[in-house]
């Protein structure tokens, strides 16, 4: 895994670990965040060390341990 931040659209922004696929991002924070507001915001900004990129967020769950898994959708950056 690796460390990243996780900036959602009108939210602070949050610190955490990514698994990266080629088009979809896994991040889990240890801490839980109120489902409604996560679940209400479409965008996201995604830094994964000195790479910044733009994200949808498409599932968000809590887990048992008190944290959260946020399943975020990468958008292609316009050529």
């Amino acid at each position: 895994m690796t460390i990243a931040k996780l900036t959602l659209q009108g939210m602070k922004q949050i610190a955490g670990e990514v698994v990266a696929g080629v088009d979809y991002v896994l991040y889990q924070a240890a801490t839980a965040l109120e489902a409604g507001p996560v679940k209400s915001c479409h965008s996201a900004q995604l830094v994964i060390g000195d790479k910044m990129e733009c994200a949808l967020v498409t599932n968000y769950r809590t887990t048992e341990q008190g944290g959260c898994e946020i399943t975020l959708r990468r958008i292609a950056p316009a050529a």
